[in-house]
């Protein structure tokens, strides 16, 4: 793995042509026969308007649906017969290399690793890449057979660095358990990786918005302010929307990254803070991460802030995220 970080180090050129973290990557990682290749399925034929490029990486050959792939204009790679964290390192730093240097780069790159690879390697290696920045990891997971295949000492280890990696453990195959056995396997999960949210799917359909992030950087600020919650199409997930025009305190924008509810599995806002009048600041959250970033320069006049959330639809108080929201205007 440090042969391959080194490797990826050196064979980066000094001038891309995506700019520096232009680029969203996210990694899929996840024990064998947890539903990796379908969840990469699904954004594929949804990437909710973003141009996603896929990297399919596994011991054997992946066959991801080739009537699916050619119909869309997205890159899809194949990384085959090996893992991308050692033996690989050299031909996916290759591959990230020739989708930065694209005339019109992806807007983002989603990366299926194989069953057993280990996420911090390939973390490492893809973001050797500046043109990179880390969107999320998602860890998938049987909700039928993990605590099963948890009580294996040769599998055990291995899966607890998946999940450990997790920004979002996305519990799939909850339609083969009960009721009790999720709420049990959901208090178990919280338990041993804190941290970490938990998104629950049937055959791992999670929506684009929440695999790849809220669309910040299409947000309108120039349309009427407004504070707003909506439901997503997908029952269990809550959109909820803010916009205003008076400038936000930088401090208490950084108590609310902070104090946002473990129900929260996503925030981006592209936001106004007294504090830097001369750009507007970005903020992302990704299960337990979260980043304020420079912006673009904004005019003085240009005092708006939209900020989107999406949490799960009955555990998030968005009476209480409204107050708190209001509370970084009023500051």
């Amino acid at each position: 793995m440090l042969a391959g970080i080194v490797q990826a180090a050196q064979m980066i050129p000094r001038n891309l042509h995506a700019a520096p973290k232009s680029i969203g990557f996210t990694l899929v990682s996840g024990f064998l026969g947890s539903g990796k290749t379908t969840l990469v399925n699904h954004l594929l034929a949804d990437p909710g308007g973003r141009r996603i490029a896929v990297l399919v990486n596994d011991f054997g050959a992946i066959n991801i649906d080739a009537a699916l792939v050619s119909s869309r204009d997205r890159e899809t790679i194949s990384l085959t017969n090996g893992c991308a964290c050692c033996t690989l390192a050299g031909g996916l730093t290759r591959a990230l290399i020739d989708l930065a240097q694209l005339p019109d780069p992806p807007e983002a790159i989603v990366l299926e690793a194989s069953g057993v690879a280990e996420p911090h390697g390939i973390l490492q290696v893809a973001l050797a890449n500046p043109a990179l920045r880390l969107d999320s990891v998602l860890t998938l997971v049987d909700a039928e057979t993990i605590r099963v295949q948890m009580q294996d000492p040769a599998l055990r280890p291995t899966m607890e660095r998946q999940l450990h990696a997790a920004d979002i453990v996305v519990l799939n195959k909850i339609d083969l358990i009960t009721q009790p056995e999720r709420a049990q396997l959901r208090a178990w999960i919280t338990a041993e990786f804190p941290g970490a949210r938990v998104a629950e799917t049937v055959h791992a359909q999670l929506p684009a918005c929440v695999a790849l992030g809220v669309g910040g950087g299409h947000l309108d600020l120039s349309a009427v302010p407004q504070v707003s919650a909506v439901h997503h199409d997908a029952a269990q997930f809550r959109s909820w929307s803010f916009s205003g025009d008076a400038p936000l305190d930088a401090i208490h924008v950084e108590r609310l990254a902070q104090t946002l509810c473990a129900a929260v599995i996503r925030a981006k806002g592209i936001l106004c803070l007294a504090q830097d009048p001369e750009h507007y600041t970005v903020l992302q959250l990704v299960g337990r991460r979260w980043i304020l970033d420079r912006g673009e320069r904004r005019a003085p006049t240009a005092t708006r802030s939209d900020l989107v959330v999406i949490g799960l639809a009955d555990r998030v108080d968005y009476e209480e995220l409204r107050r708190c929201v209001q509370t970084c205007a009023m500051a």
